[in-house]
């Protein structure tokens, strides 16, 4: 095990320069205090396949554990929207599920409407008999936060229905002790839904545990669990829906759970390749001084719009365990700088005219994206504008569940894909930073217990260093 993180070491370089191998601090230290990272027996393994092998355990636990919890969940909802109730869904914490559930997305039926605030209108409308599906305790963190109202318990209390998704950010009956500030501490999960769906996420959130950060573990995977969950309860909402009551509310959440397996192991095959992109991603940083830059087309967030984004940005750039390294794209790219664009679209006419534009000016263009639309990869195609492209293995024109009464099948699985690529990428070149004494830095969560004045601490060395 680790010693727990302290300036002095830090400062020192014995943690982030340390060699890949080579475990900073003594073996008789414990580490399971708040922001400490126990390293499972596999910590020793390549970082890309410490997030795969990480995100598969936590889609199998959701599909072989959870799936009767997503049913019952569904079937309230429905029994809720025929007696005259209103569904919400606010399942918009963790930087990737902001934007994941737009409504603009292919294969969105909009049946568990995304809001993407309940403050104010949303959240003083609601009544008995409503029905709510969130992954939120209450809003401490927004300006303004009035305890007295702006928890979603008060909801509870009055009569709606909430269906809560287990999550790092809020507490719940994995959290430990002290993780989290205080206030984070106050109301779990469990005091304010009616029914606990497990995302399986653990409690500080990170997939990958490495020798050269042990003060928590990196690389996020809330955004990907969370919308495993959305997605499935989805299908399950619609096929109620489109057959009257009359259908299966498990059937269609575990095919569609199936599914995201199946398609997260054809992402797997292509590791080697990932291995190959993150290693000349190193040597780019180290010997050009290159930047990260992430565009994706933006999408509208839904009801209660705070303007748009795209899933993908918003997972890249600033989320809790992710890299310091990825900014937003913009005019300031220039020649040996990275640019990653990832697409839920095979053709995205605003995604290929930013692949276009960063090749001319020099840049290294990567992308994940589907190769085709419903089988057709004819014309303009993201993947033929860039250096090098991954298959997000999902070209359907919609989602992957077809129901009846609905036009396009429901719940995509790109967006899905797309993420699990990208935490590949940036894990793996990680890995490969760290091989040569360049651990990156990575951000911890504000809202465990001593993660901004970490954040705060390391930032200044990030923008030193630039990685």
């Amino acid at each position: 095990m680790n010693t727990p993180f302290s300036r002095r070491t830090f400062l020192s370089g014995a943690i982030l320069a340390a060699s890949a191998g080579t475990a900073a601090g003594r073996d008789d230290e414990p580490t399971t205090r708040p922001g400490s990272a126990k390293q499972p027996d596999s910590s020793s393994a390549p970082f890309m396949d410490q997030y795969y092998e990480g995100i598969l355990r936590i889609i199998e636990g959701i599909r072989d554990t959870q799936v009767d919890k997503i049913a019952a969940a569904m079937e309230a909802a429905y029994a809720c929207k025929n007696k005259g109730g209103k569904i919400f869904s606010n399942v918009v914490f963790g930087h990737y599920a902001a934007y994941a559930g737009c409504k603009t997305i292919p294969g969105q039926p909009w049946v568990l409407p995304q809001y993407y605030s309940l403050l104010n209108g949303p959240f003083a409308s609601m009544k008995r008999g409503d029905f709510l599906l969130t992954n939120i305790v209450n809003m401490d963190m927004t300006a303004g936060w009035n305890k007295e109202s702006d928890d979603w318990k008060k909801a509870h209390d009055m009569g709606v229905f909430i269906a809560g998704i287990t999550s790092n950010y809020f507490k719940c009956f994995r959290t430990p002790p002290g993780a989290y500030y205080p206030r984070r501490m106050e109301l779990a999960l469990e005091d304010i839904a009616n029914l606990i769906i497990d995302s399986q996420v653990p409690w500080n959130n990170g997939l990958v545990f490495t020798p050269q950060h042990p003060q928590f573990p990196i690389c996020p995977s809330t955004g990907t669990a969370h919308f495993a969950v959305y997605w499935a309860c989805t299908a399950s909402l619609a096929n109620l829906i489109g057959t009257k009551g009359k259908g299966s509310s498990a059937e269609p959440a575990r095919r569609y759970l199936d599914l995201v397996r199946e398609r997260f192991g054809m992402v797997g095959t292509d590791r080697p390749k990932i291995d190959r992109l993150a290693e000349r991603w190193a040597n780019l940083t180290l010997a050009k001084k290159a930047r990260l830059f992430v565009y994706g087309e933006p999408f509208s967030a839904g009801e209660g719009v705070w303007g748009g984004g795209n899933m993908f940005v918003a997972d890249a750039v600033g989320a809790a365990n992710g890299s310091m390294f990825a900014q937003e794209y913009g005019p300031e790219v220039r020649a040996d700088d990275i640019v990653l664009i990832g697409s839920v679209r095979s053709n995205g006419p605003l995604d290929i005219e930013v692949a276009r534009s960063a090749r001319g000016k020099g840049a290294f263009t990567v992308a994940f994206c589907p190769y085709s639309t419903d089988g057709d990869a004819s014309g303009a195609r993201l993947f033929k504008d860039v250096d090098v492209a991954f298959n997000t293995y999902c070209d359907e024109r919609a989602g992957v569940i077809p129901v009846k009464g609905f036009p396009d099948p429901v719940s995509p699985i790109a967006g899905m894909t797309g993420n699990l690529v990208h935490w590949m990428l940036m894990a793996q070149w990680a890995d490969h930073m760290a091989r040569r004494g360049g651990m990156p830095y990575f951000w911890q969560g504000m809202h465990e217990t001593g993660g901004t004045e970490y954040d705060d601490m390391v930032r200044p060395f990030f923008l030193k260093r630039g990685y």
